[in-house]
């Protein structure tokens, strides 16, 4: 896993490999920083899975983290040190997101191979016993809690039978407490009524913490494509009316249509008949006159 340490403008990369590691300015610190305090930070790495707890309180994009309390940091999160440090895990090579807990039981039922990538927002926890489990929040309504009846189960005895819940409408994503004693913050902020979640934000209930990341955003549909020149319309085309067509037989082109408002017969004359036609007919009907003259003789002479 690769991080990136940063103070006064100056950024040292490095990179550290699964086990447990300690961070900071101590001499038997695995990962020794000027300027930090001894033992600042115990870094556990798993499976490419970040564990994070501080001797002192420190902060996670922002929002404070409790010392002694063993923390989910994600990719590309930030965690902000004394001395105006900061601590940047890089991200890796992208990945698709985790697919949801009822995509995963669909999958397993019916026999899918692999169940495709979930695109809806999600909430992982991030600290207690249930750290590192993802919840889709693919329904309008997602109740939280520790009693056997809400959608988000979670192990925190701090936590009410039904504390809270995530409402999904037009307007986007919003988090309401239902009552808890304990109540409900978004980045340190306790929640009063309802208040909008956006991507990133962490949700807090009693020693449990949430972050919620926001809907895969649907790519847009693909241009429709052009249509082929063959098949436009020029408007250049020539009307087919009063379009000349040659004669086959006299090589002259005639009109193919009269002029609008005449007859069409009366107007086109008819085609003219070649020489060749004529001396055909000519011989034709000199053949028949002397068939019938020898038809003639013969009836005569008998």
């Amino acid at each position: 896993m690769r991080f990136e340490f940063e103070h006064l403008g100056t950024t040292t990369p490095f990179e550290l490999f699964d086990g447990q590691h300690l961070l900071g300015g101590g001499t038997e610190d695995h990962i020794r920083l000027e300027g930090l305090p001894p033992r600042l930070l115990t870094l556990r790495i798993e499976a490419q899975r970040l564990m994070v707890e501080a001797s002192r309180t420190f902060s996670v994009n922002g929002v404070l983290a409790p010392p002694g309390i063993s923390r989910l940091v994600l990719p590309g999160e930030v965690l902000g040190l004394p001395e105006e440090m900061c601590l940047r895990v890089l991200r890796e090579a992208v990945a698709e997101r985790g697919v949801g807990t009822v995509a995963v039981l669909k999958g397993l039922l019916t026999g899918a191979e692999e169940p495709g990538p979930s695109r809806a927002a999600t909430l992982t926890c991030l600290t207690g016993l249930d750290v590192g489990r993802t919840h889709a929040l693919a329904e309008a309504c997602t109740e939280l809690g520790r009693g056997s009846e809400v959608a988000l189960r979670l192990r925190d005895r701090a936590v009410s039978r039904t504390h809270a819940r995530v409402l999904h409408g037009d307007e986007g994503f919003t988090l309401e407490d239902l009552g808890s004693p304990n109540g409900v913050f978004i980045n340190g902020q306790r929640v009063k009524g309802r208040m909008p979640l956006a991507d990133g934000d962490v949700i807090e209930m009693g020693r449990t913490l949430l972050r919620f990341q926001a809907p895969v955003e649907e790519p847009p549909p693909p241009p429709a494509p052009a249509p082929s020149p063959e098949l436009v319309p020029s408007a250049n085309t020539e009307q087919t009316s009063g379009a000349a067509i040659p004669d086959s037989a006299t090589g002259t082109a005639t009109e193919a249509q009269a002029s609008p408002g005449t007859d069409a017969t009366a107007t086109t004359p008819p085609p003219k008949k070649a020489r060749g036609e004529w001396w055909l007919i000519g011989l034709g009907a000199l053949a028949a006159l002397a068939g019938l003259v020898v038809t003639y003789a013969l009836a005569g002479s008998s």
